[in-house]
């Protein structure tokens, strides 16, 4: 009499991998899901979950994983073991099997499926379109395109693989929100929900309320890229490829029915995909709307560009000056960014090219480079004198010596045998000088920009180095 075919079922154990040592339990199953009495035993091969069970028989066959694993959301490896199963129809044909949560979701209801008279095949088919629908999570029809137990996140970018790391990630991070914090009750947390959920399933395939909503929110909050990028970093540090299946393409994290990555807001509900300046996002959330180009090629598009003809990609244009640490790009927080802006320090100006940025009679007319610097900026003419720029330099505020600037020369200010510091004034005001000084034009005419015509410094009335001359021609240049 021949012997019964017997099989080798190989696979892989994930929520993220088990590690190496993991335990694997497969247990032969009769027509209606009973346990036949025998126990086949494996453990993991290494810290990618991969397991062999050797000798099984063609049949129904249950499995139970219990270890450690890669935690997606906490980017480490769990505090506690988890515990999945699944059903499987090992055949000649079928020794391929990987134990997951849509594995361990599926399991109850399959078995009960088996007990109601379905075939194995049949009973995992159904499970699975139920559990799917149950579930809630991605967009509604879609279907699974093979067996659940073939699933794998750390396969290639296929649909099902896909849709298997989004409700893992979703089950993940709905443990993490339960657990509020405490790090060592996520993995108890995980384990209850994933019981619960397959629990709840088995009957008849359909989920209660409060279970669909909290599967929901964790949709919502999963942190899609940052699980992706932790998954990769794991598996690079295993000597495996980073490539990982991308859950955007069956997560819905606004709940509008398009998956992430054919959603132009995939974080703001948005049926209509309105996009009117045609750049790919979506008017709900996009941050200019109206630009849609970006002519200077530095990333960000002109509408939000505070120098739209200059490339200038660093930092993030979006901050005001006042962002505590690192560079700025708009000291003056004139919207106006520092690389195409003639007075970067002067708030309103420096839109054409070397126009006057400030006025030296006005109190503190320049900015500091952020609110937490305690450098200065004094306004100060150049060294012609025709325009007048915020500098770092200090200026000559009382006597000319260890100073920058213009001073008034010997017998021009108050004393006969050395140049004093300017004091600035305004012509034909009554007030800034002393009763023996007079406010000399620090311009000639037709020199002055618009706001400075009556800027002026304070000299001596009587006859000196300056009479006859204007203000910046006869004072005396410090450096």
């Amino acid at each position: 009499m021949a012997q019964p075919p017997e099989v080798a079922l190989a696979g892989v154990v994930q929520k993220g991998p088990f590690i190496l040592g993991s335990r694997i339990s497969a247990s032969p199953l009769d027509d209606a899901g009973a346990p036949t009495g025998q126990q086949f035993e494996a453990s993991t091969a290494n810290d990618l979950g991969e397991f062999t069970v050797q000798g099984l028989p063609v049949g129904p066959v249950a499995l139970t994983a219990e270890g450690y694993y890669f935690d997606e959301v906490r980017a480490g490896l769990s505090g506690g073991p988890l515990t999945l199963r699944a059903v499987h129809h090992a055949t000649v044909d079928a020794t391929a099997v990987n134990l997951h949560v849509l594995t361990h979701l599926g399991e109850p209801r399959a078995r009960v499926l088996l007990a109601q008279g379905l075939t194995i095949d049949a009973a995992l088919t159904q499970s699975t379109a139920d559990l799917v629908t149950a579930l809630g999570i991605g967009v509604p029809g879609f279907e699974l395109a093979g067996p659940a137990g073939l699933a794998s996140i750390t396969g290639p970018d296929t649909d099902d693989n896909a849709y298997l790391f989004a409700v893992s990630a979703v089950f993940a991070t709905a443990a993490h929100l339960a657990a509020a914090g405490g790090a060592d009750a996520v993995d108890a947390k995980l384990q209850s929900l994933l019981n619960q959920t397959a629990a709840d399933l088995a009957d008849d395939g359909m989920l209660a309320a409060e279970l669909v909503t909290t599967l929901a929110a964790a949709e919502t909050a999963v942190d899609a890229l940052a699980v992706r990028d932790a998954l990769a970093t794991y598996l690079s540090s295993l000597g495996m490829p980073p490539a990982t299946p991308d859950p955007g393409r069956a997560l819905d994290q606004d709940h509008d029915n398009l998956v992430n990555t054919d959603d132009n807001c995939d974080h703001h509900p948005n049926v209509d995909q309105s996009d009117l300046d045609g750049d790919g996002v979506g008017d709900l959330c996009d941050e200019c709307p109206m630009s849609g180009q970006d002519l200077d090629g530095d990333g960000y598009q002109d509408g939000c560009d505070n120098c739209p003809a200059d490339f200038n990609p660093d930092p993030d244009q979006s901050l005001p000056w006042e962002h505590p640490g690192g560079p700025v790009s708009d000291y003056d927080s004139d919207g106006l960014g520092n690389d195409c802006d003639s007075c970067p320090h002067s708030p309103d100006k420096g839109a054409v090219p070397g126009e006057n940025c400030c006025d030296p009679r006005a109190d503190m007319p320049c900015t500091r480079t952020n609110a937490g610097s305690g450098i200065l900026y004094y306004c100060r003419p150049a060294l012609d004198g025709l325009r007048f720029d915020c500098s770092r330099t200090d200026p000559c505020f009382f006597g000319c010596m260890g100073c920058a600037g213009p001073c008034v020369p010997p017998g021009a200010g108050p004393s006969e045998d050395q140049q004093t510091s300017v004091v600035w004034c305004t012509v034909g005001a009554d007030t800034g000088c002393a009763a023996d000084q007079l406010c000399l034009a620090w311009y000639n005419p037709g020199e002055a920009p618009a706001d400075l015509t009556d800027l002026g410094i304070c000299v001596q009335s009587a006859a000196n180095e300056c009479t006859g001359k204007a203000g910046r021609e006869c004072a005396w240049w410090v450096e």
